[in-house]
C-alpha cells in the first residue's frame, strides 16, 4: 500500500519544516501560492485573444441592443450598462467556468463602454474630463468586485487612454508629464512592495504597459509622423525617469547600505548617463527588463523587449546629427545597455523573487 503524498499544507506544518524554515519565510510561500491560484492557468496568449474577444463581443452586443431600441437615449445606456456591470459581478463570482468567464468579461466591457456613452448622449458638449473621471470612478468600484484579470488589466489602460486624450483636447503639453509621473509612482509602488493582494497583479501589468505606451506617444508628438505637436521637453520626464531607475536599482540591491557596491555605482552611472543622452522611454524598458529578471517575469521582460528597439529606433530618427555620430552613439547606447544587462543577470537574478 503507497503512502499518499504530503500536501503543501502538510508539508509547511512538519516539525521538521518548522524548525528549518522560519516563520517569515513559511508565510511568504502561502503569499507566493496563493497569488498564483490567483492567476488563470490560460496561456498568455489565450488571455489576450480572449481580451480581444471579448472587445469584438462587447460591439456586437451594443451593436444588437441598440437595433432592438434598447438603447434610445443616455440614461437608458447607462442603465443597462451598469445591469451589465452587475449580472457579470454575480456571475463570475458564482460559477468559475471558462465559458461563463468569457461571457461576463463581455459584458463588463460592454457595460463600460455603456456607461462612457451614456454622458456623451445626455450632454453633447460633455468634455474629456468628464469621461476621466466617470472611468476613474468605475476602475475604483468595478476592480475589486469584479475578480477577472484581463478586465482589471485593460481598465486602468482605458483611463490612460482617456487622460492623454483629454491632454491631446485641451493642449496642456506639461501635464503629459504629470500623467508619466503619476504612472511611475502607480507601477513602483506596485512592484516594490512586500506583501500585495494577488487582485493587484493585473494592475502591475497594467502600469507597466501604460508607462512605456505614453511614453512613445509623447515621442511621437515630437516627431513629424504626427499633425499632434507639443511644445514641451522631454528633459523633465527624464530627470523623473531617471531617479525612480536609481531608487529601483538601490531598492533591488538592499538599500542604501550596499551604494559603495561597484555594480550598483556602474548602474546608477548608467542610468544618469542614458538619462542625459538618451529618451526617458529607453531608461523606462531597461528598469522594465530589470525588473524581469529580478522577479523571473516573463511578462515584464516581454514588454521591455517590446518597447526597447522601438525606442531605440525613435531616438535614432530624431538624432539631428550626421550618421557617423549617430553610429558612434548607437554603439555607446549599446555597451550601456548590455554592460546593464550583464549587471541583471549577474546580481539581481540570484535574488530573484515572485511578483
Amino acid at each position: 500500500m503507497t503512502e499518499r503524498p504530503l500536501t503543501l499544507e502538510e508539508l509547511l506544518e512538519h516539525p521538521q519544516v518548522r524548525q528549518t524554515i522560519s516563520k517569515g519565510e513559511i508565510e511568504k510561500i502561502h503569499d507566493g501560492c496563493q497569488e498564483d491560484a490567483a492567476q488563470t492557468s490560460d496561456p498568455l496568449y489565450i488571455r489576450i485573444l480572449s481580451g480581444i474577444g471579448a472587445w469584438f463581443a462587447a460591439l456586437f452586443v451594443i451593436m444588437f441592443l441598440s437595433l432592438a431600441r434598447l438603447i434610445e437615449s443616455g440614461i437608458s445606456s447607462i442603465i443597462i450598462g451598469i445591469l451589465f456591470f452587475i449580472v457579470a459581478i454575480i456571475v463570475v463570482r458564482a460559477s468559475k467556468a471558462t465559458f461563463l468567464s468569457q461571457l461576463t468579461l463581455a459584458m463588463a466591457i460592454a457595460g463600460n463602454i455603456l456607461v462612457l456613452f451614456g454622458p456623451t448622449e445626455i450632454s453633447r458638449h460633455i468634455s474629456i474630463s468628464t469621461l476621466v473621471i466617470i472611468q476613474a470612478v468605475v476602475c475604483v468600484i468595478i476592480y475589486p468586485l469584479f475578480p477577472n484579470a484581463i478586465y482589471r488589466y485593460l481598465a486602468p489602460i482605458l483611463l490612460a487612454l482617456l487622460a492623454t486624450a483629454w491632454i491631446v483636447e485641451k493642449q496642456p503639453p506639461h501635464f503629459i508629464h504629470i500623467l508619466i509621473g503619476a504612472e511611475t509612482l502607480l507601477f513602483g509602488i506596485l512592484i516594490l512592495q512586500k506583501k500585495r493582494p494577488a487582485s493587484l497583479l493585473p494592475l502591475i501589468y497594467s502600469a507597466a504597459t501604460m508607462l512605456p505606451a505614453t511614453l512613445l506617444f509623447m515621442n511621437l508628438t515630437q516627431i513629424h509622423l504626427w499633425r499632434i505637436k507639443f511644445q514641451t521637453p522631454l528633459w523633465i520626464s527624464s530627470t523623473l525617469i531617471a531617479a525612480a531607475i536609481i531608487y529601483l536599482f538601490i531598492n533591488l540591491a538592499g538599500g542604501i547600505k550596499r551604494l559603495r557596491e561597484p555594480w550598483l555605482i556602474l548602474a546608477i552611472g548608467s542610468s544618469v548617463l542614458l538619462g542625459i543622452f538618451t529618451t526617458p522611454g529607453i531608461l523606462v524598458a531597461i528598469g522594465l527588463l530589470a525588473l524581469g529578471y529580478n522577479y523571473d517575469d516573463r511578462i515584464l521582460s516581454g514588454l521591455a523587449y517590446l518597447f526597447l528597439p522601438v525606442f531605440l529606433i525613435m531616438y535614432y530618427y530624431a538624432l539631428n546629427v550626421d550618421l557617423v555620430y549617430k553610429s558612434w552613439i548607437l554603439a555607446g547606447s549599446g555597451l550601456i545597455l548590455l554592460a546593464v544587462r550583464w549587471i541583471a543577470d549577474r546580481f539581481l537574478r540570484p535574488e530573484k523573487e515572485s511578483i
